[in-house]
């Protein structure tokens, strides 16, 4: 018994958050070479998704099917008061020992990746209602459509009328300078769709249009945003069916097109740098390689909540890729676990319903897991599989 947390097996995980960014509270809020094997080859297709802006041109100009955009009222500046003064990489997390008041800000703390706290972040609680974003390597907070540093400078104002629900649900790139985000219009009945690349010193880029979809509950997910491999994937939804699409970054041209399963799966996942994704299915995630289009695993767990079997689906891989993040049932917060995918092997198993924080760090398989309820012990899930307590 460590705390609230019983670790089976490995050890018992009370929450989750994993991505290229994480955002909280609770928040919304690993370099070696994937193992990749099998010779099961998934079907890719090259279909056009439109004429991409020129390479790294940035822009701030509409693209075709978006409606005129409001007057633009710039939004307030946060309030961000930082004690860091050690250099990324950081593991930056919701303090979940705070006591909370009306006024109070909200504090995030700052570890090394040895898991030593090396000081805390405070934001207002009205700039922490539009959202915080912690870029992968803990060097930048995205704070609604606000960069900021990890030392609490404010780097540029992201904002745009034209595109302002691009960064409704952005996602950090993997060099932690950029951010992706979909923006989206409806002028002519069918919804339209473009993939923005944000610089946090300022600037926005059209990548891709995507679309048009038609039927309700159309839409898309960035999944990954990869200046380092020039990859980005974005998850489309038409309302009955969805796909995966692996776009070249710096052109948007379409490099492949993976079918998905029905939307109520939810968006699957991918690798930071696009080269790993995971597709959710009715009797398990398929993970393929999208370099060589091929298989490279199947991974179902099968949980249960009130009774009730629920299949689990893919949040995020481990830096590295070789480690999967999955969980059934995610609008109950149902069992999860945290699987190297090339062994099929449980690392991590929890049958906890509480919801947390897990990090993956920048450099190999190490994954930060917080646990969310008294004693509030964080651990980390290191490269050679090993659990271990941190303090403080």
């Amino acid at each position: 018994m460590l705390g609230t947390a019983v670790f089976t097996a490995v050890a018992v995980l009370l929450g989750l958050l994993i991505g290229l960014g994480q955002s909280t509270p609770p928040p919304r809020s690993a370099d070696v070479p994937p193992s990749r094997s099998g010779t099961a080859t998934a079907a890719a297709t090259t279909t056009a998704v439109g004429t991409p802006t020129a390479p790294y041109t940035w822009i701030s100009t509409p693209y075709p099917g978006k409606p005129p955009a409001p007057p633009w009222t710039p939004p307030a500046t946060a309030q961000v008061v930082s004690t860091i003064t050690a250099s990324p990489p950081l593991i930056v997390s919701y303090d979940y020992t705070q006591a909370m008041t009306a006024a109070s800000p909200v504090r995030y703390i700052a570890r090394n990746y040895q898991g030593q706290v090396v000081g805390t972040i405070s934001i207002d609680q009205s700039a922490q209602a539009a959202g915080v974003l912690v870029s992968p390597d803990g060097s930048k907070l995205l704070i609604g459509d606000l960069a900021y540093d990890i030392h609490g400078h404010q780097l540029a104002n992201l904002y745009s009328a034209t595109y302002a629900d691009a960064l409704a649900q952005p996602i950090w790139a993997d060099d932690s300078d950029h951010v992706c985000g979909i923006a989206s219009g409806n002028s002519t009945g069918a919804v339209e769709g473009a993939l923005l690349e944000f610089a946090a010193s300022g600037g926005i880029r059209t990548v891709a249009q995507l679309g048009p979809l038609n039927g309700a509950g159309t839409g898309w997910s960035v999944l990954a945003c990869s200046p380092t491999s020039d990859r980005a994937v974005v998850w489309q939804n038409d309302g009955s069916q969805s796909e995966m699409l692996v776009m070249r970054l710096s052109t948007g041209q379409l490099l492949a097109s993976y079918a998905g399963a029905a939307p109520d799966l939810g968006s699957g996942a991918a690798s930071h740098d696009g080269t790993l994704v995971a597709i959710n299915g009715a009797q398990g995630i398929t993970i393929l390689d999208t370099v060589t289009g091929r298989q490279v695993a199947t991974v179902t767990r099968w949980g249960e909540t009130m009774g009730y079997p629920f299949i689990a689906n893919a949040l995020g891989f481990s830096w590295d890729g070789s480690r999967l993040l999955l969980e059934s049932d995610i609008a109950k917060g149902g069992p999860r676990w945290i699987v190297a995918w090339s062994t099929n092997m449980d690392l991590v198993t929890s049958q906890g319903m509480s919801l947390a924080d897990v990090v993956p760090l920048t450099n190999g398989a190490t994954m930060y897991i917080q646990d969310p309820v008294p004693s509030f012990t964080a651990y980390l899930l290191q490269n050679n599989g090993a659990i271990h307590a941190i303090s403080g």
